[in-house]
């Protein structure tokens, strides 16, 4: 069952999905808000291209660093071992000489066969590779506004989700909740931001926390942005579509797992395009002092027949946790599909830098 909540300026539809575990962005649902949500309808490729790298922008190649790539198990006990059909394929502890590097919140498989990753202090990091492996260099680059300044501060440079297409990052906000695409692929580090929407800072009379924003980005047919603030133990999802102009509110999604959304991959085909399958990886956590880090990995699949939701797996203690919260999803040559994961070590010396990847093989791919 829907029910319109609100009308966005330009004719840019948000739809509200109250999905267990993800929470919900900037205006409010329930009530018109005419000075919130508001962005540029459909933009085309083109129009994004122009408006983030205007003409006689130079293309400015983003600073280069070093990354120390230390290898690290899954767990430290020999007996550790996760759920049938998934497989740890290896991970590392990320360091760099560069003290800007950390605080990542969003991850992507970059055009490069690299990385591309957004830190919450308002900058994107490249991860290089060569042949799927690791070469201990990447690159940095803060992001502009739209006054083509450099984001100030938390209050503007909180990125957390980050979903790529068409060669633009589109990077979502917390605190000023909001999505903004970037022209990487045309100018680089001189690419500005282009706002996509502002998201809902209220959901059915309940304010969204400004740490507790869109932690997650996903593009199908549409581009979605889920919340990490519960709301009734439930987690709304936005989505961004170019036609309409209300914001409406979707029955609640059974899921495995009752814990904050915090990452989402793009959704991708299985297997014959011609079946119109198709999944979308999530991946979510709790943390509390006593248990630490507990994350959950699920799966939301999509074909002729309808939606359903299942666990892959989870990651808790005695396993090597930390702060995880992006996700994204490379196809192997042999089909199989490998989840990465990357946790936000919040700048502190008592968190690290993870990246794990996962094999889905058997019953869980």
């Amino acid at each position: 069952m829907r029910k319109s909540i609100y009308s966005p300026l330009f004719g840019l539809a948000v739809a509200a999905f109250v999905a267990c575990a993800v929470p919900a962005g900037p205006p409010a649902i329930g009530t018109a808000d005419t000075n919130q949500g508001r962005g540029h309808p459909a933009l085309s490729p083109g129009t994004l291209k122009a408006l983030s790298c205007p003409s006689g922008t130079s293309y400015v190649a983003p600073s280069e660093i070093s990354i120390v790539a230390e290898s690290v198990p899954l767990s430290e006990r020999a007996n550790i071992s996760l759920f049938p059909g998934v497989r740890f394929a290896q991970g590392w502890a990320l360091t760099s000489p560069n003290k800007n590097f950390g605080g990542l919140s969003g991850i992507e498989l970059h055009a490069d066969g690299g990385f591309l990753a957004v830190s919450d202090m308002g900058a994107f990091v490249w991860i290089d590779r060569d042949g799927g492996e690791l070469t201990g260099t990447g690159r940095i680059a803060y992001m502009r506004g739209q006054d083509n300044e450099l984001l100030k501060g938390k209050t503007e440079g909180d990125s957390e989700g980050l979903a790529l297409k068409n060669g633009a990052a589109y990077v979502s906000f917390e605190r000023r909740h909001r999505i903004e695409a970037f022209d990487l692929s045309t100018c680089g580090a001189a690419a500005r931001a282009t706002l996509v929407a502002d998201l809902p800072s209220e959901i059915e009379g309940t304010e969204i926390r400004e740490n507790s924003g869109a932690e997650a980005l996903s593009f199908g047919k549409s581009l979605r942005a889920g919340y990490e603030q519960l709301i009734d133990g439930k987690s709304p999802i936005v989505e961004l579509v170019p036609i309409g102009n209300a914001v409406t509110l979707v029955e609640p999604i059974n899921t495995d797992f009752d814990s904050p959304l915090v990452g989402m991959t793009n959704r991708i085909a299985l297997g014959d395009q011609s079946m119109a399958g198709s999944v979308v990886y999530s991946l979510r956590r709790n943390y509390n002092p006593v248990f630490g880090n507990r994350l959950a990995v699920e799966a939301e699949y999509q074909d002729a027949g309808g939606s359903s939701r299942r666990g892959l797996f989870t990651l808790s203690r005695p396993m090597n946790v930390d702060n995880f919260e992006g996700i994204t999803v490379e196809t192997l040559p042999d089909g199989v599909h490998r989840l990465w994961i990357v946790s936000d070590d919040n700048f502190s010396d008592r968190q690290r830098t993870l990246l794990f990847a996962f094999d889905l093989v058997g019953e869980a791919h």
